[in-house]
């Protein structure tokens, strides 16, 4: 009973850490979206986004707003055809965001680094990987399956939240003496907070591998011998 209490536990306490990150992403999708409209939201550079990618950001902000409550086993539970129309919606908006996002640094003038061009293509190819996988795991009814690529999914795309924790203790500790120092130390950060969400999302589902509500039902007994 202390073991299941502790990993119960456990699962809890990723799952408020991502509700946390997603809440701070909400924030800033708001805040990209309310400065893409004065035409102030500008890249880490100071180069401004064209008015398109709003498209991005609004997608990016739908899909926060639905993924975690995907994995409330109360709302697959209690809310069956919410879950799966919503579901529906949260994968078209987060594949709407990975391929706008991916575009993104191909669209500035002068370009982006090509190492933060090609890690941010790698990086917006594995959410749209993990949202595929997930989708197709759920039409083949593997709903186990199913949740784990979408907690892999929230990770994911929560490296976003997570870069912006991790970018200015790189500069308190390393410091900054140029453009190009500045975008190998974004992309740094970027890439160490997509390895901690995914180690922590590897910790949530190890322990809690089956979701309750998806669990098998327990074999009947036996009718006991008569005689």
């Amino acid at each position: 009973m202390t073991r299941v209490f502790s990993l119960r536990l456990g699962a809890l306490a990723a799952f408020a850490g991502f509700a946390l990150l997603y809440a701070y992403g909400i924030q800033l999708s708001i805040n990209a979206i309310d400065l893409l409209s004065r035409g102030q939201e500008t890249d880490p550079a100071h180069q401004a986004y064209p008015p398109w990618t709003a498209i991005h950001f609004a997608a990016a902000l739908l899909f926060a707003v639905l993924a975690l409550t995907q994995l409330l086993s109360v709302v697959r539970r209690r809310h069956p055809r919410w879950h799966r129309y919503a579901g529906r919606v949260a994968i078209a908006s987060g594949l709407v965001a990975a391929i706008s996002g991916a575009s993104v640094p191909f669209i500035f003038v002068p370009p982006h680094p090509l190492v933060e061009r090609l890690y941010i293509l790698v990086y917006f190819s594995g959410v749209a990987a993990c949202l595929l996988l997930g989708f197709r795991a759920a039409r083949r009814h593997d709903f186990n399956r199913h949740r784990r690529w979408m907690i892999r999914t929230v990770a994911t795309v929560g490296a976003v939240m997570t870069q912006r924790l991790i970018f200015p203790l790189f500069f308190l500790v390393f410091g900054i003496r140029g453009e190009a120092e500045f975008w190998l130390e974004f992309v740094g950060a970027f890439a160490l907070g997509w390895a901690i969400n995914a180690g922590l999302a590897e910790c949530w589902l190890r322990w809690n591998p089956v979701a309750p509500d998806l669990a098998p039902d327990p074999a009947p007994h036996p009718p006991p011998l008569s005689g």
